[in-house]
């Protein structure tokens, strides 16, 4: 919009100071205040000009040029109101002023502002009548006409929103924003701008609820906050990682990393640099597994201004050099304030550029596949007005929303508070998802261990969570997203694998507090089920969803040097005979498997149980299958 000013003003000059003008208006004493005021001018007199086209409107109120001229220099001092109400008076005098096209533009820009789409509209439609020379300036009307077309259509259709302020002892800064999210919901970090002296300093605090409500906040930690800014920050689904904006005079703003272990937070440090470049990187919004990185950022090869990038941890743990998000998300103006929900299919996101009702609006788009996303979609009115809207947050169930809103205060400045509301459904995602949390621990000892969890994607074998349990605690937090097939595989250096399994397709989606993952130390004799192995109804073929399963026992085998034995289990549906020999070729197709993988045949080997080994009572159909199943146990 720099350009635009100085185009307002240029066109306000040339009409100031143009050879021999002749005025609308016979008044001499007037027309002598307006000279007078145009000499000002020359000078950067402002406020003297003012006080001198005021009198000329007062000696002739039907002096538009004073009106206009008026409307010029509010501009320049950047009293927008009364900008619009002297153009409103020149307009109303003399609707068709040709000479003043780009006044009709400045108008329409106001109008926009305030959310008077009907005048707005007709303003800037002005402005295209008259056919400006200027086309560089059609981009930015051309916006406003089609936010104008937006917002009248949005107001029709409002949705149900009654966002609340969050409860005492939160909101208690004059000044607090970027709200992030466990997975949990139980853990809010935000930023906080307060006056430190004469200047002010932003710094990350943060609030836990519990069924007595929110906590006192505090500041995250001592390693984190500074001296310098702390801003916008996001924290991955399970508590411990945490990405936020770093600001320095000299350095501008990059985007720093740390981990929690235990209770407290490591040594924060630059994520690297390729990531955070000589440009403005800021907004970060992590995954839930912490791995995948969505930031805001002004650099080389973007589609605008500002745009939102991703970025990867790699196999070694460094962020790979990020992509753009594409134009499917980013416009040639600024888009930000990205916020990629748990299910990391779903991201909310800021923008300027996609239409809307003026300003800054909140946008979603869906993850179709790695590389591609629905169409940007409007969230709608009253969520987005006339006024900015930017950062926005929604719990894994997609029930409740944050965000902060700017508000004036009794001395005119503002204030920023933070605000929850329930998600209408027109702007919930399509994939919803639970969460588990719980502790890994030693089976025998009941100590916790550090674990990495894994959940696949059995239909594609594709990894889509990735984390490790706290080393202290032994406390995890995963998301799993419903409508997949997925495998839960939870594995430590000296321990058996366990191997768990979600159809959450099937499963009612609800979020499970306190689910603790045993793990058996390897030893002889140790057992273990591989949930993850299947077959069809009295076959014994194996289902190609068992790749990933029989993988990973591959590889437990062989980087342990173990030998194992691989039991087949059936229900007591059926005779027998024919479960026990049913059995024994399920079990005999794993082996082979492993074999082909390369796995010893003296390291394997197969035997069927049949119904003889129950797990739990056949009566019922959930317990004949979970009597169906392939077992391990290590021989040596």
């Amino acid at each position: 919009m720099r350009y635009l000013f100085f185009v307002l003003i240029l066109s306000f000059f040339n009409l100031a100071n143009a050879q021999k003008p002749v005025y609308s208006i016979k008044n001499k004493k007037a027309i002598e205040q307006f000279e007078l005021g145009k000499q000002f001018l020359q000078f950067r007199k402002y406020y003297d000009a003012v006080l001198s086209f005021e009198r000329a409107t007062e000696f002739d109120k039907n002096f538009y040029e004073a009106y206009l001229a008026l409307a010029g220099c509010h501009r320049t001092l950047r009293d927008e109101p009364k900008m619009k109400l002297n153009l409103l008076y020149a307009f109303s005098i003399k609707p068709s002023i040709p000479e003043a096209v780009y006044e009709y533009f400045a108008l329409a820009s106001v109008l926009m502002k305030e959310g008077d789409y009907k005048n707005a509209k007709y303003y800037v439609k002005q402005f295209f009548a008259f056919n400006p020379s200027d086309k560089r300036v059609m981009p930015f009307a051309e916006r406003i006409l089609k936010n104008c077309e937006f917002a009248e259509v949005a107001i029709t259709k409002p949705l149900q929103f009654s966002p609340i302020p969050l409860p005492v002892p939160l909101n208690q800064f004059r000044n607090q924003y970027f709200p992030s999210l466990t997975a949990d919901g139980q853990f809010l970090l935000y930023t906080v701008r307060q006056a430190m002296g004469s200047l002010e300093e932003e710094n990350l605090y943060y609030s836990e609820k519990s069924e007595k409500g929110w906590s006192q906040p505090e500041q995250v930690s001592t390693r984190i906050n500074t001296k310098e800014n702390e801003g916008a920050s996001s924290i991955s689904g399970d508590g411990k990682t945490l990405v936020y904006t770093y600001c320095t005079p000299s350095n501008g703003c990059d985007l720093y990393i740390t981990r929690k272990v235990g209770k407290e937070w490591l040594q924060p440090g630059s994520v690297g640099a390729n990531v955070n470049s000589r440009g403005w990187e800021s907004h970060p919004s992590l995954s839930a597994d912490g791995r995948t990185l969505y930031f805001a950022a002004e650099r080389a090869g973007g589609l605008g201004r500002e745009d939102i990038w991703i970025t990867r941890l790699d196999s070694n743990d460094v962020w790979t050099s990020p992509v753009n998000a594409g134009p499917k998300i980013n416009t040639p103006d600024s888009d930000f304030t990205p916020f990629i929900h748990p299910n990391g299919r779903t991201l909310y996101f800021a923008s300027r550029g996609w239409a809307g009702m003026g300003g800054t609006d909140l946008f979603m788009v869906d993850k179709l596949d790695d590389s591609t996303w629905t169409e940007a979609r409007n969230l709608g009115y009253p969520i987005n007005t006339f006024s900015d809207e930017l950062g926005f947050t929604v719990s894994s169930d997609f029930s409740v929303g944050y965000f902060s809103k700017d508000v004036r205060n009794y001395e005119g400045r503002y204030i920023s508070t933070l605000y929850s509301f329930q998600v209408p459904e027109s702007i919930k995602g399509e994939v919803k998802c639970i969460y588990l949390k719980g502790r890994v621990l030693d089976e025998k000892t009941n100590k916790p261990i550090r674990a990495r969890i894994e959940l696949v994607n059995l239909e594609t074998g594709k990894t889509e969570q990735n984390i490790l349990s706290d080393g202290q605690t032994g406390a995890y937090l995963l998301i799993v997203p419903n409508k997949q097939n997925y495998g839960l595989f939870v594995s430590s250096i000296g321990y058996l694998y366990q191997s768990l399994h979600f159809d959450s397709k099937q499963e009612e989606m609800l979020s499970k507090e306190s689910f603790d993952i045993l793990l058996k130390p390897i030893q002889k004799n140790s057992e273990a089920i591989l949930r993850n192995v299947f077959f069809e109804t009295k076959k014994y073929d194996l289902d190609s969803t068992s790749v990933t399963e029989l993988s990973k026992l591959a590889k437990l085998v062989r980087d342990n040097h173990l030998k194992i034995e691989v039991g087949g289990h059936t229900d007591n549906v059926g005779s027998p005979q024919d479960n026990l020999v049913l059995s024994q070729k399920r079990a005999q197709a794993v082996v082979n498997y492993l074999v082909l993988k390369g796995i010893s045949k003296t390291a394997v080997s197969s035997k069927g149980y049949g119904e003889t080994k129950p797990k739990v009572d056949n009566t019922l159909d959930e317990g004949r299958k979970m009597n169906r199943r392939i077992e391990i146990k290590i021989l040596e």
